[in-house]
């Protein structure tokens, strides 16, 4: 019987360890969520390079003593961010965050002188500057029936 309980207490433990993990954030900001929701309201936010411990995953969203970060946002590999100085010298957060991406500014050159023609940065470079406070986008989504019960509560 003895054997057993701890047998039992030993899952447990090792099935606790398996969701602790580290992640750390990649894009340049993250709303902190209240719920593993989209719509649920921001706690606050997480910035590049953060890290957090984790609680484990739920419906697409890891859990932190801070809040839900949405799983496309962060990395649980092991990763080194910093400033210039620290990433050899020549390179910015933001320039970071787009390369794991796949996109850089040499990547942008290339694509823009091969479409030039159909390709407007400036439109592009706008639409990333553009940003909606979270009142705003509730009230928006509320009156259009798009918020699920509780949503932005």
């Amino acid at each position: 019987m003895r054997s057993r309980l701890l047998l039992a207490l030993a899952a447990c433990l090792a099935s606790s360890v398996a969701y602790a993990a580290t992640i750390t954030v990649l894009v340049q900001e993250a709303a902190l969520r209240k719920r593993a929701q989209s719509y649920a309201p921001s706690v606050g936010k997480a910035k590049l390079g953060q890290k957090f411990e984790t609680l484990g995953l739920e419906s697409g969203f890891y859990k932190t003593s801070s809040g839900y970060l949405h799983a496309s946002a962060v990395t649980v590999k092991k990763v080194k961010v910093g400033s210039a100085e620290s990433v050899g010298g020549s390179a910015s957060a933001e320039e970071v965050t787009l390369a794991g991406k796949g996109f850089n500014a040499q990547v942008e050159k290339s694509y823009g002188d091969k479409n030039s023609a159909e390709v407007n940065f400036s439109a592009v470079n706008a639409m990333e500057r553009r940003s909606v406070e979270e009142g705003p986008l509730f009230e928006f989504l509320r009156a259009g029936g798009l918020l699920t019960e509780g949503g932005s509560k």
